[in-house]
């Protein structure tokens, strides 16, 4: 049967799986054939304490430890759905908590919440496959963390206006401090030294302006530049890299506006964002309590402050924050809800497993361009949903 895959935000539609005695997978990439074929493995056990226990005392044990914090915090949910992500806000409510999610480590929830605004072009996966003809990878490497993207949407297939596809109706331009895999692929590439993105950008900048640029290998900017100046349809793609590269991204969207590109990115969780700031007019960093918005409530920060008790849904966030923090984490009242067991359950006191989303559970969830879709249940299993826990949480405080 065609199932939905959530291993990563691109939501690939036309995966074919059978599950039974032996698992078989089709059209899935490495990423989403793992979390298909690990459904079995390593799967997390209710416990409080390490002690086991059956899951509707590890229920009672997170409500009271939510109910008996004044600090909280809750983080996630990553690779879920709609729903979950709902009764997460919900939960926040209840237990007067902060909510924050991955957008907030660096500039990723920045620049979604400038699109969702308006205040920055931004187009669909679709519209990228059919109209795209010039596409930039600026400190991201999608053929790793998304590897059928440019495969499906943005470089090599034949869109309805891009029939010729990436042999000679597209380029596709790779900006990283090293030669990723998916700069191996690309057209052309800049290796840009960390820390200097600012300094390209400005070249850029002159070359829209009909200057010469004063940075790195001007005849390779230049060539870059004016191929961006003749782009029909550009689709500018980001990742993580930036985080770490521009401190001033404002400048950096500037530079968006300026080449008439779409900004497109790569971002899991984009369904809690988008509900965030319905509600809010933020994406990320809302504390409940006090209905107060800042970097105060970013995760890290808040770990670094008076923080009490931390509730983490589906997110091995111990495994991507430095060990001085993680060893804080497992100070605190932790609770770990998900499917598999991770450095993060290892180190929490309450333990709640859950069924997988998109296989042992049915939802709604985004792509990382909105495209709400339906994810089917494909297969029985013993675990509830996650959004199930959540509510029971809830439900109890």
């Amino acid at each position: 049967m065609n199932m939905i895959c959530l291993g990563c935000s691109c939501l690939c539609d036309d995966i074919e799986c059978e599950i039974g005695e032996e698992i078989k997978v089709g059209n899935a990439c490495l990423r989403g054939f793992r979390r298909i074929d690990s459904i079995n493995e390593n799967r997390l056990t209710p416990r409080v304490e390490r002690k086991e226990e059956n899951i509707d005392d590890t229920i009672k044990s997170a409500a009271k430890l939510l109910e008996e914090a004044k600090n909280p915090i809750i983080f996630g949910p990553e690779n879920s759905t709609l729903e979950t992500e709902k009764e997460a806000i919900e939960l926040a409510k209840k237990a007067g908590a902060i909510i924050d999610n991955m957008s907030s480590f660096g500039y990723s929830g920045y620049l979604v919440e400038k699109i969702f605004r308006k205040e920055v072009n931004t187009c669909t996966l679709d519209e990228t496959r059919d109209d795209c003809d010039v596409s930039i990878y600026w400190g991201c490497d999608p053929m790793s963390s998304h590897p059928r993207m440019m495969s499906r949407y943005s470089y090599y297939p034949r869109g309805k206006n891009r029939q010729r596809g990436w042999e000679q109706d597209r380029d596709a331009i790779s900006i990283d401090v090293r030669r990723s895999l998916t700069a191996e692929i690309c057209d052309k590439f800049i290796k840009v030294p960390p820390g200097r993105d600012f300094e390209l950008m400005k070249a850029f900048k002159d070359v829209l302006s009909g200057k010469i640029p004063k940075f790195g290998d001007k005849k390779s900017i230049m060539k870059i530049g004016n191929l961006i100046k003749k782009a029909e349809f550009g689709v500018l793609f980001t990742g993580l890299g930036l985080n770490y590269s521009i401190n001033h991204i404002d400048d950096f969207i500037d530079l968006v506006k300026d080449t008439g590109f779409r900004l497109q990115p790569i971002i899991e969780g984009i369904g809690l964002n988008k509900l965030l700031f319905d509600e809010t007019g933020h994406v990320n960093k809302i504390n409940y309590k006090d209905k107060s918005y800042g970097i105060e409530n970013n995760f890290v920060e808040a770990l670094k402050g008076d923080i009490d008790t931390a509730l983490i849904i589906g997110s091995d966030v111990a495994s991507n924050i430095p060990l001085k923090l993680a060893k804080r984490l497992r100070e605190i009242n932790c609770i770990y809800v998900g499917p598999h067991s991770n450095l993060t359950s290892h180190i929490s006191k309450v333990n709640i497993p859950t069924a997988v989303c998109g296989i042992e559970s049915a939802g709604k969830a985004y792509r990382m361009d909105l495209k709400e879709e339906d994810l089917e249940k494909i297969v029985d299993s013993n675990f509830l949903p996650d959004q199930e826990i959540l509510k029971r949480i809830g439900d109890a405080l």
